[in-house]
């Protein structure tokens, strides 16, 4: 264990005494941690947008602050649009009370009044 621990304080008087000073060593440190940041900063906030974990990780590590604000600016996954589209179209309605008409099950004023609710429901 002594041995060890020698040879792990020579390697490290090695690197701070062999021309790595201490401005040196912290810009190598920083380095690394702006290495390590981005990445997993992206990697946790694409987790919950719609970029994904792995987008985020990758724009993290490929354009650092600029790749996190390109994540920031993906929707979140809460809220993400979801369409309601109706299940019937409003011409397939105006022909299913157009034929009921010509069947006869309802009369002309009720299909007046359901064109007019179709139509008005949709804007037009």
């Amino acid at each position: 264990m002594t041995g060890k621990f020698i040879y792990l304080s020579i390697n490290l008087n090695l690197i701070i005494m062999g021309g790595l000073g201490a401005s040196e060593i912290i810009l190598v440190l920083i380095a690394f941690g702006i290495i390590i940041i981005f990445p997993v900063w992206g990697y946790r906030a694409g987790s919950k947008r719609a970029i994904g974990p792995i987008g985020g990780l990758l724009l993290g590590l490929f354009l650092n602050w600029i790749g996190i604000i390109i994540v920031y600016c993906t929707n979140r996954i809460d809220e993400q649009k979801s369409y309601n589209f109706p299940d019937q179209s409003s011409a397939d309605e105006l022909k299913k009370y157009k034929q009921l008409l010509d069947n006869g099950a309802i009369t002309e004023a009720e299909y007046r009044i359901q064109k007019a609710r179709i139509l008005n429901s949709n804007g037009y």
